[in-house]
């Protein structure tokens, strides 16, 4: 098959997703495949992805996770990896995610704002951009004058802010991938950064974090994991792989977001997942491509 992998695009992951398709190229190219790379930026990218009946899809951030690029490749009837335009608008958009879910399983209490406002929770707690992703824009909030500071920086770059409870406990992620039309969980991944959480600087930096599956986590754990696999997918619509991002603290699962184009680079979580259970890259794409292969067929 010739698949071009889409990538690149104007958001601030679009490094991350450059590095994410060198890989996916890779391994399409191992697997006996003809890979192209397409930047979405590109002035001929629509003439040339409608010489294609599938797309890999390898844009982080805007665009490829909020739904637009699922949405144009629907229009001119290309079949494309990861979930469609209604389950990234979902889940991209922090509020909507949080709207929807917030009386169905365990999330931190949010707020929205786009003006300046006083503090609503107790210190520490979180801010976060309503839309981004590889936690750019995240901080932990210390004291009055960090809030202060932070939160005007933020509204500056991203308009809307949410303010989240802080919630002290180990950081997981907990990720599946669909073989033919079953999701399979992943072993779960515990992440411990070398810095005060999981930001942008300790997910893409060799060295900073230790990624470690949690290869016989208790039984109830993987139980409220299972339930909250079933929650979300009752609710919405997901295809190939996702990732939940979320806090462990005792037996208590908060879960803080959820991915619909997990990275794919030599240090993301779902590859490292993957290699846990024993599938390797290659296999993993390989995995990814064959979920398509008779839709393309016929």
């Amino acid at each position: 098959m010739n698949i071009p992998i889409i990538t690149g695009g104007k958001s601030i992951e679009r490094e991350i997703a450059f590095r994410s398709a060198k890989n996916v190229f890779n391994s399409i190219y191992n697997l006996g495949h003809e890979p192209i790379i397409l930047d979405l930026i590109d002035d001929d990218f629509i003439s040339k992805i409608q010489n294609y009946k599938f797309a890999f899809n390898v844009v982080h951030g805007d665009y490829g996770e909020d739904g637009k690029l699922p949405s144009l490749l629907d229009i001119l009837g290309i079949d494309y990896t990861c979930s469609g335009p209604e389950t990234c608008v979902a889940t991209y958009d922090k509020f909507i995610f949080y709207s929807l879910f917030k009386n169905y399983i365990q999330i931190p209490k949010t707020i929205l704002t786009n003006k300046l406002i006083s503090p609503p929770f107790a210190y520490p707690f979180i801010i976060k951009p309503r839309k981004s992703g590889s936690s750019k824009g995240v901080y932990i909030i210390h004291n009055e004058n960090e809030f202060k500071f932070y939160l005007d920086k933020d509204l500056r770059e991203f308009q809307d802010v949410l303010v989240q409870e802080y919630i002290k406990g180990r950081e997981i992620t907990i990720s599946y991938i669909q073989k033919n039309d079953e999701f399979i969980l992943l072993p779960i991944l515990e992440i411990i950064p070398k810095k005060e959480f999981y930001d942008y600087e300790a997910k893409y930096t060799n060295g900073l974090t230790e990624l470690i599956p949690q290869l016989n986590s208790p039984e109830k754990i993987i139980q409220k994991v299972n339930e909250i696999g079933a929650q979300v997918m009752k609710i919405l619509s997901f295809k190939d792989m996702f990732r939940i991002d979320a806090v462990l603290r005792g037996d208590e699962i908060y879960v803080l977001e959820i991915n619909t184009v997990p990275g794919l680079t030599e240090l993301s979580d779902l590859p490292t997942s993957a290699i846990a259970a024993g599938i390797s890259f290659d296999e993993l794409i390989d995995i990814i491509i064959k979920n398509h292969v008779a839709r393309v067929a016929g």
